[in-house]
């Protein structure tokens, strides 16, 4: 397996940027895993960066296993959007990153064999990516995701620590409105895409965690995108279990998510791994 950190100018945000490849192709060949079955974008949280989804998860491992191609760039606190005092990172990651990568790094861009899955601020941010750009993505997984950001506005003048945080991250993305530009509204997006042709839709799937509340109502925000999922006519898969938000959490949704995009039984065998009790012999 190999690790690349690429450094490159962006056009779209007018300096340099830093992307985090992850190659699982020099595996022997009799395992059959040394050409790689799609490619897979990684989109980090709030103050994160793309390399910590190797560093805190088995992501690396999980990739290696079923043939991944993971890209994990650095998104800064943007919430994936072109921002109104900032830079144009959706423009970056949905136009001007797969081309560089499909003309240098020679990454396949067929859309049945291309995914995407954040955590928190990037599990928004997948989910933007997949229900506003279904003709790039098949499918996307938004781990413990800010997925209903207009709810979190709302609710956030009950609670200062909230009303402060939403102040620092969102005057600067949507500029000082109250109200969620309707391209970067989770919710009209899925209305929108379950409107086109069955063949072309993005398939969805959310987890989060039963104890992911305060301050951002994070399982709250993921109840209400559930209840508008379920009427419309897309294919979603959901799933909660115990869990605050943290890499133990999203570690284990990375591999549903992975079992969800390839359909492979996956996480089944790594539930099976988990659930292991070695025996331990002891030599008199």
């Amino acid at each position: 397996m190999a690790s690349v950190t690429l450094k490159m100018r962006s056009n779209a945000l007018q300096q340099r940027v830093e992307v985090t490849l992850y190659f699982p192709t020099d595996l022997p060949v009799e395992t059959g895993l040394n050409t790689p079955k799609g490619v897979l974008y990684l989109l980090h949280g709030y103050t994160n960066c793309g390399s910590d989804w190797l560093s805190m998860t088995a992501a690396g491992r999980y990739a290696a296993d079923n043939s991944l191609i993971l890209v994990m760039p650095d998104m800064h606190n943007s919430f994936y959007a072109d921002m109104v005092y900032g830079g144009n990172y959706y423009t970056y990651i949905t136009e001007e990153l797969p081309a560089f990568l499909h003309s240098m790094m020679r990454l396949p861009t067929g859309r049945e064999n291309t995914f995407v899955a954040g955590l928190s601020m990037g599990g928004y941010g997948a989910l933007l990516l997949g229900l506003s750009r279904p003709d790039l993505y098949s499918a996307a997984a938004s781990f413990s995701g800010a997925v209903d950001v207009q709810y979190m506005l709302d609710i956030a003048n009950q609670y200062p620590q909230a009303e402060a945080a939403c102040a620092d991250m969102f005057d600067a993305i949507y500029g000082q409105h109250v109200t969620v530009p309707p391209q970067y509204n989770l919710l009209a997006l899925a209305q929108k895409a379950a409107q086109l042709p069955k063949q072309q839709q993005p398939r969805i799937m959310c987890t989060v965690g039963l104890q992911d509340h305060e301050p951002y109502f994070i399982y709250e925000q993921n109840q209400n995108f559930k209840a508008t999922m379920e009427k419309l006519p897309l294919a979603y898969h959901y799933m909660e279990w115990e869990g605050r938000h943290e890499w133990n959490f999203w570690d284990r949704s990375l591999c549903e998510a992975i079992d969800y995009f390839l359909d492979n039984g996956y996480a089944a065998q790594k539930r099976q791994d988990w659930a292991y009790k070695a025996q331990t012999h002891r030599q008199v």
